[in-house]
């Protein structure tokens, strides 16, 4: 899908949400070191060898047999158990063929485990507000690897991740590159020359999907995250986008529907064990 979206009505929509949704994971086959991404007309699945990122992110069965879904399940575990993988994900879409896939991946041993909401907005119709930036809190764009390393802090501080996790985004990003002309744009909130926000934007398949807003702790409560995400509203209009997409945390959900986004899609995550 080539063509940026206009419309919420699209009948394509659906499938350009999930896709990008999809596409922020699908990164890290493009990014991480020994990784892999493949796709084909049936399926889009990563390998990385790390923990909690491999699984499948796209499935379209060409054929909805089910005696021929079962093979090409059977098929796609035999992928990840010759790459000695523990533990993988499949994730099942909107645009997921046959409908009844999550049937048939619980009879081979995969037990649902979480769900993404998509959420849309058509930033056009809800208009632009003027970003109002506190007298000593401005945005950056970030533009080099060592820039970048602030959004790895923030990550660590902002969700409660483990380093490990943050490092595996940052060196995914500053593999597949960010800034003028990529797909992946990543932006800092600084208060008083210290960095305390975050939030990226990742163009792909026709929309523009908002990641990663997130304040540290000490800075929360002053409107950063709204800031920072009015913002990459702003930068989505410069750069030609006219639909934007995003997965809410319980914190920021409220957020965004002030903001004018409506929930629009759900993806539910699978898994199971290998060995």
């Amino acid at each position: 899908m080539s063509k940026i979206f206009k419309n919420l009505a699209d009948p394509e929509l659906p499938a350009a949400a999930e896709a990008n949704l999809s596409g922020e994971m699908a990164c890290f086959g493009q990014g991480l070191a020994g990784a892999e991404l493949h796709e084909d007309a049936e399926l889009l699945w990563f390998y990385t060898g790390r923990p909690y990122l491999n699984g499948v992110l796209i499935s379209h069965f060409l054929d909805e047999d089910p005696a021929y879904v079962d093979r090409r399940i059977n098929e796609t575990l035999d992928l990840f158990k010759a790459r000695k993988v523990d533990f993988i994900g499949w994730s099942i879409g909107p645009s997921t063929r046959p409908a009844h896939l999550a049937r048939q991946l619980e009879a081979h041993g995969f037990t649902y485990a979480d769900k993404t909401i998509g959420m849309v907005a058509d930033i056009q119709a809800i208009g632009e507000e003027p970003v109002q930036l506190p007298p000593t809190f401005e945005i950056k764009e970030a533009e080099d690897a060592e820039t970048l390393k602030n959004l790895r802090a923030i990550e660590i501080q902002g969700f409660d991740s483990k380093p490990e996790k943050a490092q595996n985004y940052y060196e995914c990003y500053v593999s597949i590159g960010f800034g003028a002309g990529k797909q992946w744009h990543h932006y800092l909130g600084w208060q008083d020359g210290v960095p305390v926000a975050m939030g990226s934007l990742f163009l792909h398949a026709g929309v523009a999907g908002i990641y990663g807003i997130a304040t540290i702790p000490e800075a929360r409560r002053k409107g950063y995250g709204t800031i920072m995400t009015q913002h990459i509203l702003h930068e989505i209009r410069k750069l030609g986008y006219r639909i934007a997409v995003l997965s809410p945390t319980e914190m920021s959900e409220n957020i965004y529907r002030r903001l004018g986004f409506q929930d629009y899609c759900t993806i539910r995550h699978y898994d199971r064990s290998l060995f």
